[in-house]
């Protein structure tokens, strides 16, 4: 059965609850494949290499979300600990990076009869703690 999005995603980054400023959350693990390919290979080999984890995240501004997110967008490397719950009705499936995320890609859009728009990516090193209740 399909679940609705709204409601049923938490997003937290430093310990502060941002889903109220998300419209988006979307969690990505890109698998790198290293190619393996020699001359004796009659195709192309490859196997997998390191998974990077990111989500992008973004919605309506808000002072308190730019507070939140805006000083270690300025001061790059700054390592938090963010986390990602989906709520599937019987259980939920949350992602943790402990110490480990950071926020890339930050920025603030506005155009004239608009809200006022932010996106970012959390950038995420290692794998996720992932727990499910």
């Amino acid at each position: 059965m399909a679940i609705k999005a709204n409601g049923n995603v938490v997003v937290t980054y430093n310990s502060v609850n941002i889903t109220a400023y998300c419209d988006q959350a979307d969690l990505s693990a890109a698998v790198e494949r290293l190619d393996t390919t020699n001359l004796a290979s009659t195709a192309k080999e490859s196997i997998a290499g390191d998974t990077e984890w990111t989500i992008a995240i973004g919605g309506q501004w808000a002072t308190a979300l730019d507070t939140a997110l805006a000083p270690d967008a300025v001061t790059p490397g700054t390592a938090r600990t963010a986390s990602l719950a989906l709520d599937g009705g019987a259980q939920t499936v949350t992602y943790t990076w402990t110490s480990k995320a950071e926020i890339q890609d930050y920025s603030v859009n506005s155009a004239t009869g608009d809200f006022i728009k932010w996106s970012g990516t959390l950038a995420l090193s290692g794998a996720p703690t992932r727990a499910v209740a």
